[in-house]
């Protein structure tokens, strides 16, 4: 199966909305099928520059806990992939769209210069 990583050189990412668990239609936290860990949904921000602006979106991400992750706090969003989906609703029509998945988000390491 083809794998779409995004390239996020350039990118700045923040934290949006702190993790919690991403659940099925019966309100179940997910598990993810090749690691068997439960999953987490990290909302962040991703900023590129001044012209494109910013986007917000969604990264699901497998951890034994919770990640240790703060509002606004800067991260790394490590392996970030893009997965196309597509399903029917009860009504019969199509949904579709895009969610992302990481293999890690990581509070990134800022270090002040000696002045």
């Amino acid at each position: 199966m083809f794998r779409y990583l995004l390239k996020t050189d350039g990118s700045e990412f923040e934290v949006s909305k702190r993790p919690v668990p991403k659940t099925d239609e019966k309100g179940v936290q997910r598990v993810d099928r090749a690691t068997g860990l439960p999953v987490w949904v990290v909302e962040v921000t991703a900023f590129t520059d001044e012209e494109n602006g910013a986007s917000v979106m969604a990264v699901s991400l497998a951890s034994s806990s919770v990640p240790a992750l703060r509002w606004r706090e800067r991260v790394e969003v490590v392996d970030l992939e893009m997965i196309p989906w597509a399903n029917k609703d009860r009504g019969g029509d199509l949904r579709q769209g895009v969610s992302f998945r990481a293999s890690d988000i990581r509070p990134l390491q800022v270090y002040a210069s000696a002045a």
